[in-house]
């Protein structure tokens, strides 16, 4: 039996979702992942009704791998629920530009786990300070 690629749900607050994974796909071309969007007065039962549409929506019989912005927010705390009662199912708060860059390269018959260790260890990669980059010249940038 062939591999099926993981589907990919990101969750975040308020109204960046959309304009986050255009800016990445504007680099890098379409990402085939559904975003669901949050207001911070919204409740919690809405909320996890529609995250759970979004997960099936997104599971293509491979699992599906759940971004979102925020560790310990109501939409994250939901999701984890959710994804918690699902075996092919994986979780990573966080949500960064450079995570869904790498979505670009990631092989999405890996599973929802191994997806979710590269577009971690990436978005980790991804995070410097200046002072911190030894021999760097200040005023070329990064």
């Amino acid at each position: 039996m062939a591999a099926v690629d993981t589907g990919i749900l990101v969750v975040v607050h308020g109204d960046y979702g959309d304009p986050l994974v255009a800016a990445a796909e504007a680099l890098v071309g379409p990402l085939g992942l559904h975003v669901t969007t949050v207001c911070p007065e919204a409740d919690p039962a809405v909320v996890r009704r529609r995250v759970a549409r979004g997960i099936e929506r997104q599971d293509r019989g491979g699992g599906v791998l759940v971004l979102t912005d925020l560790c310990g927010s109501t939409p994250a705390n939901v999701c984890q629920q959710l994804v918690g009662a699902r075996a092919d199912c994986e979780m990573l708060t966080g949500l960064n530009l450079p995570m869904l860059l790498k979505l670009a390269t990631c092989d999405r018959k890996a599973g929802a786990r191994q997806l979710a260790v590269e577009l971690e260890q990436s978005s980790r990669r991804s995070i410097t300070s200046l002072s911190s980059r030894s021999g760097h010249d200040r005023e070329r940038g990064c």
